[in-house]
């Protein structure tokens, strides 16, 4: 009975100790919010000046012509792994940051117009968590940590994203990223491998089914009643209890059949993936602007905001402030 007791006086603590944190950082919010008010009051005039200047900076950042798009590309790399074309984008992306359009336009063989609307240029790794050859999610933060043993990067795919000036300019962009790969010296050179033991490997299967078929002729010769046919029964014909008729199969039609798969898939890796990559889904940039004029206006608004309080603070306080400046060392 005194154990019941104790918990539910331990219960009853708890609550209460929460209930007066949960009141301590509301009355401390109100607190914060009641001195933004009365400082806004106090000094109307200032308050109104960094107000228009985060509207008139908000609707200069998001004029038309400034209006920025991100959009997404994923492609499946035939030929190195991903994190060598995670660091080339993220080379690419040097030029963006230090807005040197001149060296991107090299780059990517393209015009100064379009390298000067590219804002930003990053890759992303595709993620199969369980490594169940399924793509679970992919690393757009790019925070998971590739050595760790719960998490895994697919190597042979990516997803580039792009900030771009402009809808239209995807399109360009996504011809010159993969132009820009397949100029790669190194991949090319992995490339021209890749496709040369392709090749030896359609023409060992091609010789291995010529041999099969060599040997159903001498079989043919062989066998008295002719016809190069095995009798064959998936089920026991004593214990049968209808009729049972037997079916005839081409001699090697098992091995036959693995090999015409696998040259199959041998032709049609090699017609589809003659390039270093193969784009599984072209660039959808979102139809919403990165920097959208209610956007900018709620991160100008907070800055605003911050600067207001501070200039708010230092002229309430400017009397202090000159006496401890002019104060002797």
């Amino acid at each position: 009975m005194e154990n019941g007791n104790n918990q539910e006086m331990n219960i009853f603590t708890m609550t209460s100790r929460l209930g007066r944190a949960i009141y301590g950082v509301i009355k401390w919010i109100l607190s914060i919010l009641g001195y933004i008010l009365r400082a806004a009051y106090q000094y109307k005039l200032l308050f109104l000046c960094f107000a228009l200047l985060a509207i008139g900076f908000s609707l200069y950042e998001s004029r038309e012509d400034n209006r920025t798009y991100e959009g997404f590309m994923h492609l499946k790399l035939n030929d190195g792994e991903s994190v060598l074309y995670q660091s080339l984008v993220r080379d690419l992306n040097e030029f963006s940051k230090e807005e040197d359009a001149e060296g991107l336009a090299k780059e990517l063989d393209v015009s100064v117009d379009l390298a000067a609307r590219i804002v930003k240029l990053d890759a992303h790794h595709v993620i199969d968590k369980y490594r169940d050859s399924t793509v679970d999610y992919v690393d757009y933060k790019n925070n998971v940590p590739l050595g760790d043993t719960i998490d895994f990067a697919v190597p042979d795919q990516l997803v580039i994203s792009a900030r771009v000036k402009g809808i239209e300019e995807f399109g360009q962009l996504e011809e010159a990223l993969k132009k820009y790969f397949s100029k790669n010296d190194y991949l090319v050179s992995l490339n021209i491998a890749r496709i040369k033991l392709q090749e030896e490997k359609e023409w060992m299967f091609h010789n291995a089914l010529m041999n099969l078929d060599s040997l159903q002729k001498v079989e043919y010769f062989k066998n008295n009643n002719g016809g190069n046919y095995l009798e064959f029964s998936s089920i026991n014909e004593k214990k049968a209890s209808v009729p049972f008729i037997k079916a005839k199969k081409q001699m090697f039609y098992d091995d036959i059949q693995k090999l015409f798969k696998i040259t199959g898939q041998i032709e049609e890796d090699m017609s589809a993936n003659l390039d270093v990559v193969t784009v599984l889904s072209d660039f959808h940039p979102v139809q919403s602007p990165v920097n959208s004029l209610s956007k900018l206006l709620l991160r100008n608004g907070l800055i605003a905001l911050a600067l207001f309080l501070i200039v708010a603070m230092i002229w309430r306080y400017k009397k202090n402030i000159r006496h401890y400046l002019s104060k002797g060392i």
